[in-house]
């Protein structure tokens, strides 16, 4: 007898077992919908794929003056140098993998019989990635074009904000966004894991560079390599044991 039948209510259970029954349906079917292992790899691989575009091609000093770059390569972050490539990978890669995880969730649904509705995934993602293009300039703005007692009053705020976007930080947090709400959608307690270890890890990385009062020669070329390293395995080996699962279960 197959594990469906096992679970399926019948006409002569008791409603304590019909109850039982309707849980592990419902639970078969969250298992069976479950399909974020592909956006957990996609991203991670993408965030690694970055990586090399972090690094410097010399010693930074401990801040460097941001560069008049694009309006477009925001998301690159000023601080970095090689911030106006950086802004436009992320770009495209998250456009592009948002777009592919809609496409992945519409085949799955059609092959399995039940869809997560990834829709407010894909759009929560798209549109904090125009968000962060134009969040740098409207910091700035707030910072250097308003009165004394205005920019004063909202500095607590502006600076990090401006801080994570120099960084070069704000497609993690566009990423980790997305990934919240996802595991929202597939009610997944895998996946909030994941996520939330991935905010974290964000997270711990903007606070150490805010907090930190970097002097000349603190910095290596290295230091921005942070904010692809620490996040990035996270999601590989979140979406790797996801996959790993989703094999297991279907054998």
């Amino acid at each position: 007898m197959s594990d469906r039948s096992s679970t399926a209510p019948n006409s002569g259970d008791t409603p304590r077992e019909l109850l039982a029954s309707v849980a592990a349906l419902q639970r078969r079917t969250r298992a069976t919908r479950n399909a974020y292992w592909l956006p957990l790899l996609l991203f991670g691989l993408l965030t690694a794929v970055a990586a090399p575009l972090y690094v410097e091609s010399a010693e930074p000093p401990a801040l460097r003056v941001g560069e008049d770059n694009p309006a477009l390569s925001g998301l690159g972050g000023d601080f970095l140098e090689r911030s106006a490539a950086l802004g436009w990978y992320w770009l495209a890669a998250l456009i592009g993998g948002y777009l592919l995880s809609l496409w992945w969730y519409r085949w799955h649904g059609v092959r399995v019989g039940v869809q997560t509705p990834a829709r407010p995934y894909v759009i929560a993602g798209i549109v904090g990635t125009m968000v962060g293009l134009v969040l740098p300039i409207v910091l700035r703005y707030l910072l250097l074009n308003m009165t004394t007692v205005i920019s004063n009053g909202t500095s607590w705020l502006t600076i990090p904000l401006l801080g994570i976007s120099n960084r070069g930080m704000i497609p993690h947090l566009v990423i980790a966004v997305g990934l919240l709400i996802l595991a929202r959608l597939e009610r997944s307690r895998g996946l909030t894991v994941v996520a939330t270890a991935y905010t974290a890890a964000v997270a711990l990385v903007n606070i150490y560079f805010q907090t930190a009062n970097f002097q000349p020669g603190d910095l290596n070329r290295y230091s921005f390599l942070l904010a692809a390293l620490l996040p990035a395995p996270i999601l590989l080996v979140g979406g790797g044991i996801a996959l790993l699962n989703t094999i297991r279960k279907s054998a």
